[in-house]
């Protein structure tokens, strides 16, 4: 693969999955310019990948979705070294309650306040643990999914996971975003 079609390449995969990409991003970030910049990011590091790498990816939807989450989580541990105050919503982000903001602004508040803590809460994870919490829960990917993707055992990520949610748990208190309440091995 010449120069050439190497950017064609990227250039299709932004196409295809560039969305997919943002919508990651943005449901850890909540902010649409944050989103954004962790799309171009995800991209512009293709372009430092050679051919030979591009051959080894299988499934390019769960690779850019993963590159996400670990941008992503990336962006918060650089906003909590440099502020420490938790992300807070701005006029730039989009609330994903439409409406339900207007009938009930308390509940909207504490919600946002709740994403802030998990959001900080999720910088305190290793690497790994952070990764592995959101393909599961943010991406909805499979024990198997992620295994395959990371290149690890299927009981790895569930240890993983476990850790993950037991830190997190320490941290935030029983929450609606640990995901234990649902959480299937599969």
């Amino acid at each position: 693969m010449n120069k050439q079609q190497h950017t064609a390449k990227i250039a299709d995969l932004a196409n295809q999955y560039g969305r997919q990409v943002f919508q990651t991003a943005f449901r850890l970030l909540g902010d649409s310019h944050l989103a954004e910049d962790i799309t171009q990011e995800v991209f512009l590091k293709l372009f430092k990948k050679t051919p030979e790498a591009f051959d080894k990816i299988l499934n390019w939807p769960a690779y850019l979705k993963s590159m996400a989450s670990s941008s992503a989580i990336d962006q918060l541990r650089r906003h909590k070294r440099l502020s420490e105050q938790p992300l807070e919503p701005g006029e730039n982000q989009t609330s994903s309650l439409g409406n339900q903001e207007a009938k009930d602004p308390f509940g909207h508040l504490a919600t946002q306040r709740d994403l802030a803590s998990f959001r900080k809460a999720l910088t305190a994870l290793t690497a790994q643990d952070a990764q592995v919490f959101c393909l599961r829960h943010v991406e909805e990917m499979s024990y198997r999914e992620i295994a395959d993707l990371l290149d690890i055992s299927t009981s790895l990520v569930g240890v993983t996971l476990h850790r993950a949610q037991q830190k997190l748990s320490q941290l935030l208190g029983e929450s609606q975003f640990l995901g234990a309440g649902y959480e299937i091995t599969g």
